[in-house]
């Protein structure tokens, strides 16, 4: 009886697969023929980023990355905002397109790259900067071509968030995803409430991409995006097995009470290396991951979900203490019914 209550007391899954119904004729979800996303245009914007080198916060090469950026969202016909500040005396920049005042959905990438190369093998190599192929301009490219094929009327429900900063932890007095947690500490509570899911986009480029569920993310919106893979005839990729638990963009969201997911292969030899270069990764993978978030942000404009980042508080106490009561109930019985046993 101890164990059940225990058990009971333990926090309830927050979402099932069954929100999903499979996609046929009736679906709401796009069927493949209707989804625009292009992973050959995708790495494009890959190399294009690549071609201006290792991008740290702070310098020349991100600065044009950057302009580069907005530049193609501009010409896709997407507003922007610039949010720059000052950190650690090195003047930084996130940018901000589509809802930018009251988004209902942020799908994030970081575009600057790690200022050393601390995981490479060869110890010479260690003091300098990455360039991130995969570790930066995968999620900004996979980013750049959901601008041009997502429906115009998702620029008045989503923010596409480039943030700045996010790699630099552990170095110089540096921390991790600085760009993101001020974005998010930059938010109202209106806004904050308005978000119904963030979606982050890192190392998702790998020519042999495998995606677990990351830990920390929000089980329900693990969920959703999973069974669109598997709608969507992804499941070669995004795998329904448990991966690591990550400290990532989507971070300062889940802390801030909004749902997030952190889609991500940290399985990935060249992390951190001077290998992380576009020959590591692949059209394919990119395609993948993003048709996947096509169809979901199309999923969410026509038939929204509600995720959850936990179940409230109350639900196991409330079932622990029917589950008293029953025993309780049943206890009493037991008691008038031997009590009867002992006067016949």
């Amino acid at each position: 009886m101890v164990v059940l209550l225990t058990l009971l007391l333990l926090p309830l899954p927050v979402n099932s697969s069954k929100e999903f119904t499979a996609v046929n004729e009736y679906s709401i979800l796009p069927q493949q023929c209707c989804l625009e996303f292009n992973g050959t245009r995708a790495f494009t914007y890959l190399e294009d980023q690549c071609a201006f080198g290792p991008r740290p916060p702070g310098s020349s090469n991100l600065t044009a990355c950057g302009d580069y950026i907005i530049a193609s969202l501009e010409n896709q016909g997407w507003n922007i905002q610039r949010q720059t500040w000052t950190h650690l005396d090195t003047p930084l920049r996130n940018i901000i397109a589509g809802a930018s005042s009251s988004p209902r959905y942020v799908l994030i990438a970081h575009y600057d790259t790690r200022p050393i190369a601390d995981m490479d093998s060869n110890l010479e190599n260690r003091a300098q900067p990455i360039l991130g192929a995969n570790d930066g301009a995968s999620g900004v490219a996979a980013l750049l071509e959901l601008a041009s094929v997502l429906p115009e009327e998702a620029q008045n429900a989503v923010t596409l968030l480039f943030v700045d900063a996010e790699d630099s932890g552990n170095w110089n007095g540096w921390d991790y995803i600085v760009g993101s947690t001020y974005y998010v500490n930059s938010l109202t509570e209106y806004q904050k409430n308005n978000i119904q899911a963030a979606v982050l986009l890192d190392m998702m480029g790998d020519a042999d991409l495998q995606l677990k569920h990351e830990l920390s993310s929000t089980p329900s919106l693990v969920n959703a995006i999973w069974q669109i893979a598997a709608d969507l005839q992804y499941d070669d990729v995004f795998l329904d097995v448990p991966g690591y638990n990550i400290g990532d963009d989507h971070r300062p969201f889940l802390r801030a009470g909004i749902p997030a997911i952190d889609i991500i292969d940290f399985d990935y030899p060249p992390w951190h290396t001077l290998e992380d270069t576009p020959d590591k990764c692949s059209p394919e993978s990119l395609e993948a991951v993003g048709r996947v978030v096509e169809a979901f942000v199309q999923k969410q404009l026509v038939a929204p979900t509600i995720f959850r980042v936990t179940d409230p508080w109350f639900l196991p106490l409330i079932f622990a203490l029917m589950i008293l009561v029953i025993v309780v109930i049943v206890l009493i019985l037991l008691v008038l019914w031997r009590k009867r046993q002992s006067f016949d």
